[in-house]
């Protein structure tokens, strides 16, 4: 493994979803192979599950793919400690993360290797879009959630928090790749207390941004996420908010100086959006359905940023 053959591993960590598993590892066996040198391609798949019920489809489908499969268990189900075993199955020099409910589109393999062969950012971040089982039911909010897109080129600078942030790109891990020497070197590189709820990804990037790392945008890098019906359910959006306003509130304050003095901060800001969310509500009323709901979603992360309580089990629901 060298600077000028730098070497890719894939990690895909699933639970009980091997039809979707499926789909997305024969986007990854279509992939074309990349036209400048390389140190190899394999693909981790982490099985979080208690019965293993990925692995015969990783068998099948390691048969008929050009690249390395290889299945893992990792135990219990938590998604950081899925995450944590897909980065220590290997040694390669690049790390991509794909979410097992994702497809690649053709190119994305060669996108990433001319990204990482010329580029010396610490993480990039490619285009997600959310194919919707009831699109009709897929609100504003909902859109934002599950897609990740943006009118820039290549080469754009992403940040986690803070004043540069772009408003509706959220840093995560679906259809994204990492360096593995600047970026995935702790003990531990996700954090399991983030493991049930989710925002272990965010908290990744914003202990990366501390730390000075840089992270850019991949416009030709593009993943086709399925959203079942199921997760445009108002419910379970409401849940999906609240966990998101917790992790992001504990994700800030760990990085304080203070971070109990700094989760005060954050509850103080959060009554704020409440007070501005409250004035807001009239014109929610007036706008129509879509976006009195999606007013309900934000009340749900303003309120999860306001919680004394432990993260809300998310992970594994829907």
């Amino acid at each position: 493994m060298t600077a000028e053959a730098p070497s890719l591993a894939i990690v895909i960590c699933t639970f009980k979803r091997p039809e979707l598993l499926r789909l997305c590892l024969r986007s990854i066996a279509a992939q074309s192979a990349p036209d400048q040198p390389h140190g190899g391609v394999n693909v981790y798949v982490v099985d979080n599950s208690d019965e293993g019920d990925a692995r015969p489809t990783v068998t099948q489908e390691a048969l008929a793919g050009p690249w390395p499969m290889v299945w893992l268990e990792a135990h219990p189900p938590n998604i950081s400690v899925a995450r944590n075993a897909g980065v220590r199955a290997g040694s390669e020099d690049f790390v991509a993360f794909v979410d097992d409910d994702q497809t690649l589109d053709q190119g994305w393999l060669a996108t990433v290797f001319r990204a990482i062969a010329d580029d010396c950012a610490d993480a990039w971040i490619g285009r997600v879009v959310g194919l919707f089982e009831a699109p009709e039911r897929a609100t504003p909010a909902i859109l934002t959630l599950f897609s990740r897109e943006l009118a820039e080129k290549s080469g754009f600078e992403l940040f986690a928090f803070g004043p540069k942030r772009r408003a509706g790109i959220a840093l995560a891990t679906n259809n994204c790749v990492f360096r593995r020497a600047t970026c995935l070197n702790d003990a531990q590189v996700f954090d399991p207390s983030f493991g049930k709820g989710g925002g272990e990804d965010f908290d990744l990037f914003c202990r990366l941004q501390r730390r000075g790392r840089r992270f850019v945008w991949l416009a030709e890098a593009t993943a086709r996420e399925f959203v079942p019906a199921s997760r445009c359910d108002r419910s379970y959006m409401r849940r999906r908010f609240y966990a998101g306003g917790q992790a992001f509130a504990e994700a800030m304050a760990r990085g304080g100086r203070h971070p109990g003095l700094e989760r005060w901060l954050i509850r103080a800001r959060a009554c704020v959006q409440a007070a501005l969310l409250a004035l807001g509500a009239p014109a929610a009323l007036w706008r129509g359905a879509d976006a009195r709901t999606d007013y309900v979603f934000r009340w749900a992360g303003v309120l999860g940023k306001l919680s004394f309580g432990e993260t809300h089990p998310l992970y594994q629901q829907k």
